[in-house]
């Protein structure tokens, strides 16, 4: 929740020496975990504070809590001023405090000119550490809420097909609501509630403090004196219980008005970045096409040759804010993550076909593996391509501060260290343990739910006409794809209306 609301540092700043600073004792409980990455030369000083408190903590029945309780943090006046007096002063140093909610960690930062530096943390602090928590700055926060939940998602096809696919991959899971709750969640949490949860889980130990940019010999233990004022609170993560395990193939159709499918197909992946296979995984996902990329398999094949549609793309982790990113964010660390292709927008008479097309791609790559030319040519391109995905100083310190969470080094030179190192045959062995077709959840928004639902149901070949000349080779491939069984185990058609509400 949040992800748009993005800092002011977008400048490309040299990058500093990574590392932790000590961490300084508190009294009675945990020292706070602290990353720094100095750049003596930079005139930006970027604040970071993640929270070990996301969604998963939101109690049954009022979930929504961490992301609101978030809100009255970030966005809400402090006991000495109000929101709009907070703003007022932020406003003069162009600097701002932005609110994170994902499903395991809540995240607030801020980037400014290293002049405006004591008064920019003056207000960080006080934002942090002394909320008000008013009646006012509650209703706003919970009506803001309620309509990204039923305005943003429900009227964007893309952010509504990409929370779907992560409610029904993680049904009956932690994960599964999303960071912004549900409208009956909402609705049942008061001012207390969220007063008891910054309580009980805004605490030192549940606190990494990250500091980036050109900041002064002593800042790091100004700030770690000031968070120590947090009560102690107790170490350890909240534990996850193993993510669901899919059994056939189940379809949910969402239906609204729109004159296009969004398709989004997923499983979990027992693979995150901790993991040595998540980096052959790195190169297979490419391969078959990263996220805004023109390269990928599937983009080629679905769009480039069959002109399908806009976008075929593949996920081996969370991607938040996908109309505005074209790299992966920092701020989302799960320990369990999901595998997803995502195919937007399709004509109606066209969804079946490219689906079927999609199972296609991934079943050819599965048994055939990558060649040796490819998989060169891939591991080179993502090798470099990888450096831009953390150009701003805040961005840098938000990766430094996930690879911490995950306990590896630094996620961007990690990422050419593995890759240098990789065989073909890792990468072919990583592909076929984790590539499949046989169960799996597909989220399709849709303005013909059921028509689509009564095609995918009877599951009949799928014949494409295309209005312009295509290669023989994709007319000879399109006989294999278009007969292709899916065999769906459930349909569901769910109005858009009753997404999100309980």
């Amino acid at each position: 929740m949040k992800r748009t609301q993005r800092g002011i540092s977008a400048l490309a700043l040299t990058l500093g020496l990574m590392g932790a600073a000590a961490p300084v004792p508190a009294q009675n409980g945990p020292a706070i975990d602290t990353a720094t990455l100095p750049s003596a030369d930079s005139p930006l000083v970027s604040v970071r504070l993640m929270f070990d408190v996301g969604s998963i903590h939101d109690p049954k029945g009022k979930e929504g809590l961490a992301a609101l309780t978030a809100l009255m943090v970030g966005q809400g006046g402090t006991r000495k001023r109000s929101y709009s007096d907070l703003i007022d002063a932020l406003y003069p140093m162009a600097a701002t405090i932005t609110p994170d909610t994902d499903r395991e960690v809540s995240v607030f930062y801020g980037t400014v000119h290293r002049d405006e530096l004591d008064g920019f943390t003056a207000l960080f602090e006080e934002a942090l550490l002394q909320p008000a928590f008013t009646e006012s700055d509650f209703t706003r926060n919970k009506e803001e809420l309620v309509a990204y939940l039923t305005n943003t998602l429900r009227s964007s096809d893309e952010l509504l097909g990409l929370e779907a696919i992560q409610q029904a991959v993680f049904a009956g899971h932690p994960y599964e609501h999303s960071p912004a709750g549900t409208v009956a969640g909402l609705e049942s949490i008061t001012l207390e509630d969220v007063r008891r949860f910054y309580q009980e889980h805004y605490t030192r130990a549940n606190l990494m403090l990250g500091v980036a940019g050109g900041y002064p010999d002593g800042y790091v233990a100004r700030l770690q004196k000031a968070f120590a004022a947090l009560p102690a609170g107790a170490p350890g993560r909240t534990p996850l219980p193993p993510a669901p395990q899919v059994q056939g193939r189940r379809f949910q159709l969402l239906e609204k008005e729109t004159n296009s499918v969004g398709i989004h197909l997923g499983y979990p992946l027992a693979v995150t970045r901790a993991d040595a296979d998540y980096y052959p995984l790195l190169v297979i996902n490419s391969y078959l096409g990263e996220h805004r990329t023109s390269h990928g398999r599937l983009m080629q094949e679905l769009r480039e040759y069959r002109g399908l549609n806009y976008g075929d793309y593949s996920y081996i982790e969370y991607w938040p804010d996908p109309p505005l990113t074209d790299h992966p964010s920092p701020g989302v660390p799960r320990r369990q993550q999901y595998f997803s292709v995502w195919l937007r927008p399709v004509m109606p008479a066209d969804a079946q076909f490219a689906l079927r097309a999609a199972l296609h791609e991934i079943q050819k790559l599965r048994e055939a593996g990558m060649t040796q030319e490819d998989f060169e040519l891939t591991r080179e391109f993502l090798t470099h391509y990888s450096k831009l995905w953390a150009q701003s100083q805040e961005d840098r310190l938000g990766v430094l501060m996930d690879s911490k969470l995950y306990g590896t080094p630094y996620f961007i030179d990690e990422i050419e260290a593995r890759l240098r190192k990789l065989t073909l045959d890792d990468v072919n062995r990583v592909l076929r343990k984790y590539l499949q077709t046989d169960n799996y959840v597909v989220v399709m928004v849709t303005g013909k739910a059921q028509q689509l639902a009564e095609t995918l149901r009877q599951d009949e070949p799928s014949p494409k006409t295309y209005n312009a000349e295509v290669k023989p080779a994709i007319l000879e491939d399109d006989k294999k794809l278009v007969g292709l069984k899916v065999r769906p185990t459930d349909v569901q058609i769910v109005p858009v209306s009753q997404v999100f509400q309980k």
